[in-house]
């Protein structure tokens, strides 16, 4: 080792050092920086406002992120379920649901009578029910509605009120409005059935079925299939809304202390087999948790599985012309602003009013408002409708790329045949991409990143696909899937169709395919099975005769039929109806100067029928026929002439119902201003003028028209106010009335055989008591077939709630009876066993 001086060391390093150099003020790097700076305090105050809006956004997704961060899974939660309920109207890119939706009118049955009165029939029939009221009685509920009538609208609204209701009031775009606070509180649980995993029923449910199987194997069978409890209701809400596990526990407390609303879709989309899972699943989760509320979308037909373990059905009723008006007005002011003008308003109001009374669904008119607004006219026929809706969701990008439009298409449509012909609802995300890159060009011919770009155009706002959670998707509405296999199924032989006529998840896609395709065949074999006593098969045909091209060889024979049939003397009045609504639906010409002809003919349901149908199709040169029928001898057709003027809806037909309110006959005016209460804002305002008539008897009137807008500040005055002591006991009637409506207990529960006291009276006038079970329904159509006139028509009543399979030859022996209000309950009876339990109820 050799040592090294330390002086030698410190020399050199300071050799090393750098030399010292004095600081030098360099001009020309001066003026550079300078003119840099110059440059940069430029550009950012020529861009200012672009960099504030980029810092604004970047400020308000940091702060959404810290709220994030901070906030409970419950409020994430509730984050979730309000996206996912806005994304459910349909087209969801337009205008979020709470700029669109409409209050609906809600039906329920009427409450069974604890006592039958000494004297007269028992009531019978709906009530409405608000909708902030209608979750105020019994807590298990079906919401029943046809295809597109708004069923999950009203969930989706639901949803988002309970999700939205804990936001600051100045930060809140959902008002609860008059929903109570013991529903909006609530934690809102939206699922979608057919996600769930219930299993295919394949040979070992038909072995059941048809009774090859033991009664221990079908037990076990039934056992193994069970969907599981809580878990898998939290586990369907969670990936309805795309969550993760962190929201399990906070949904779990929610649902074991009652304070969750469970809102429930695609009942209709599952079969059978999978309904009677799923009802029984329901019922044990709502045994298991109490408290809770529960609220399912159904069709028109098979969800008997429900109301057998006691949930109680709420009706969609069709919108009125106040309704279809706010609705217009909605989407113009969210769609339009800069067109919001009131004659923009009116004529979509015209269009959709005239669309609703043709029978359109919700769904026609938001497709239809939406094309109108787009291009001031809407095409002739659902399927072109559809069309027209499809082509505007992908024009944007079709018009830079050519090949996109048909690929969308071509990949729409084979998912849709896949699904329908499958009885499936939901698709994979793997199973579109690949139906996506079979509709694409060839591999040379398109662009990078093809599928994925479609997939994410079908699957995003303005897509028809919508996520379920786990990577799975439906289509937005099942009339998308049914009208886009429509279109598929037009290159098929009719004749491989007519296995599918019978199947309930095929009901909506032949009136696509009757405008699409050659239907003729089909026709034939729906005509060789026997009709039921509602005609029901024959109003199906109505709709096919509607849907198909003018000129259609088969539809002159098919009309023939259906109008023979409705002047057919002993057809049930409603039934028939029934029938003329059917008359309309076909669209033909001939049909409007066919019902004024019924206009002269003897019976008094004929005329009734007539009158209500050609409101439907009527136009203002066809005012005179109504009038005419406002001096007609029998006061029911005259009430329904009043009606239909009502449905009419026009300028000059409200005019013509003002007339009858000031001018017309004592017994029609009350009727003429309750029907004024439903032709718009306008007329409820004139309602509101009359109130200070001259005349005694139209101030009457007028107060029935006020109660059916709950205009009880007018009422309390007129009951107050008024000189004349028959118009304030009116006006107290009404206020009375109202008091009643809003202090009932919203939907009632299914009445109890059991605990009926006329019913427990009846029998003890027998010698004998009520029993249990199926004793007491068994006493029930002893009530049916021997009591008296009363007692017989609340039998029947009863039957129409809760009445099953096994009951119907009872019901069919009373259509003889010789009381027309127990003949009417009967029927009524009748119509809903055949609906409920999706049966065909022949005639005899």
């Amino acid at each position: 080792m050799h040592y090294i001086p330390s002086d030698t060391i410190n020399l050199s390093l300071q050799e090393l050092a750098p030399a010292f150099r004095q600081w030098r003020f360099d001009l020309l790097s001066a003026l550079i920086g300078a003119v840099i700076a110059f440059i940069l305090a430029g550009l950012l105050y020529a861009f200012r406002g672009a960099l504030r809006r980029v810092w604004e956004s970047v400020a308000v997704e940091l702060g959404r992120f810290m709220n994030y961060m901070r906030a409970s899974a419950d409020e994430n939660y509730r984050r979730l379920v309000a996206a996912k309920a806005r994304s459910l109207i349909i087209p969801a890119h337009v205008a979020p649901l709470e700029a669109l939706f409409v209050e609906p009118k809600l039906l329920a049955t009427f409450r069974s009578p604890l006592a039958l009165s000494e004297t007269g029939s028992v009531a019978a029939g709906p009530r409405f029910v608000p909708l902030h009221r209608m979750l105020e009685g019994h807590p298990r509920l079906v919401l029943f509605g046809g295809s597109g009538m708004g069923k999950t609208t009203v969930l989706a609204y639901l949803a988002l009120v309970c999700a939205t209701a804990f936001e600051e009031s100045e930060k809140r775009h959902v008002d609860p409005g008059a929903i109570p606070e013991s529903v909006w509180k609530r934690l809102p649980l939206y699922i979608t059935l057919p996600v769930i995993g219930w299993g295919a029923a394949g040979q070992e449910e038909e072995n059941l079925e048809e009774g090859e199987a033991s009664e221990e194997e079908a037990t076990v069978a039934q056992e193994t299939r069970r969907v599981g409890g809580v878990d898998d209701l939290i586990k369907a809400a969670v990936s309805a809304v795309d969550g993760g596990g962190g929201y399990v526990g906070a949904l779990r407390q929610y649902l074991e202390s009652g304070r969750a609303i469970v809102l429930v879709d695609g009942w209709d989309l599952l079969t059978s087999y999978q309904r009677q899972q799923a009802a029984a699943w329901l019922a044990d989760l709502a045994d298991a948790a109490p408290g809770n509320m529960w609220l399912v979308a159904v069709g028109t037909r098979g969800y008997a599985p429900l109301t057998e373990v006691g949930f109680a059905s709420l009706t969609l009723a069709e919108w009125n012309a106040t309704q279809v008006e706010a609705f217009a007005g909605r989407w113009v002011a969210a769609c339009a602003p800069e067109s919001a003008s009131t004659s923009l308003s009116h004529d979509l109001m015209v269009e959709l009013q005239s669309a609703a009374r043709s029978g359109a669904s919700l769904l026609e008119l938001s497709l239809r408002a939406f094309v109108y607004l787009s291009d001031r006219r809407v095409p002739a026929g659902n399927a072109a409708l559809f069309d027209r809706v499809l082509d505007l969701l992908l024009q944007e990008q079709a018009e830079e790329e050519p090949w996109w439009l048909a690929t969308c298409r071509a990949a729409l449509g084979q998912v849709a045949l896949e699904l329908q012909q499958g009885g499936r609802s939901v698709i994979s995300s793997e199973e579109i991409q690949a139906a996506i890159e079979a509709a694409l060009p060839p591999h040379e011919e398109r662009p990078v990143r093809a599928v994925s770009r479609v997939f994410q155009s079908l699957t995003g706002a303005r897509g028809l696909f919508r996520s379920v959670g786990s990577g799975q998707y439906t289509f937005i509405h099942p009339l998308w899937q049914a009208y886009l296999a429509a279109r598929q199924l037009v290159a098929f032989d009719p004749a491989t169709l007519v296995e599918w006529l019978e199947d309930p998840l095929w009901v909506d896609v032949f009136p696509f395919y009757a405008e699409l395709g050659d239907v003729k065949l089909l026709v034939d074999a729906w005509l060789r099975t026997p009709d039921d006593v509602f005609y029901t098969r024959l109003r199906t045909l109505g709709s096919w005769i509607g849907a198909a091209p003018e000129g259609t060889a088969w539809r002159e024979g098919a009309m023939a039929i259906l109008a023979r049939v409705f002047l057919q003397p002993g057809i049930h009045a409603p039934t028939r109806r029934l029938l003329a609504d059917a008359l309309v639906s076909t669209g033909v010409s001939g049909v409007a100067y066919f019902l004024k002809q019924a206009l002269k003919n003897p019976e008094t349901d004929v005329r009734i029928a007539a009158v209500l149908g050609l409101s439907r199709v009527a136009k203002e040169t066809d005012i005179p026929a109504f009038e005419a029928m406002l001096a007609d001898e029998d006061v029911l057709v005259r009430e329904a002439a009043v009606q239909a003027l009502a449905k009419l809806g026009s300028d000059a037909a409200t005019r013509r119902l003002g007339l009858v309110l000031l001018e017309g006959e004592d017994d029609l005016r009350p009727v003429a201003a309750a029907a004024l209460a439903s032709c718009g804002e306008e007329s409820v305002e004139l309602l509101g003028e009359l109130a200070d008539s001259e005349d005694m008897m139209t101030r009457r009137a007028v107060v029935f028209g006020l109660a059916q807008v709950g205009a009880r500040g007018l009422l309390e005055k007129m009951g107050r106010e008024d000189g004349q002591w028959v118009v304030r006991t009116a006006a107290a009637t009404a206020l009375e009335e109202l008091e009643a409506q809003e202090k009932s207990p919203g939907v009632p529960p299914l009445p109890d055989i059991e605990q009926l006291p006329w019913l427990i009276s009846w029998a003890a006038t027998k010698g004998e008591g009520l029993g249990m079970g199926d004793a007491a329904r068994q006493m029930l159509r002893r009530a049916l077939a021997e009591g008296d006139e009363r007692v017989r028509c609340a039998a029947a009543q009863v039957l129409a709630q809760v009445g099953r399979p096994d009951d119907i030859e009872g019901l069919r022996a009373a259509l003889a009876d010789p009381a027309l209000d127990v003949v009417s309950a009967a029927m009524g009876a009748l119509e809903g066993i055949g609906r409920r339990y999706d049966l065909s109820i022949r005639r005899k």
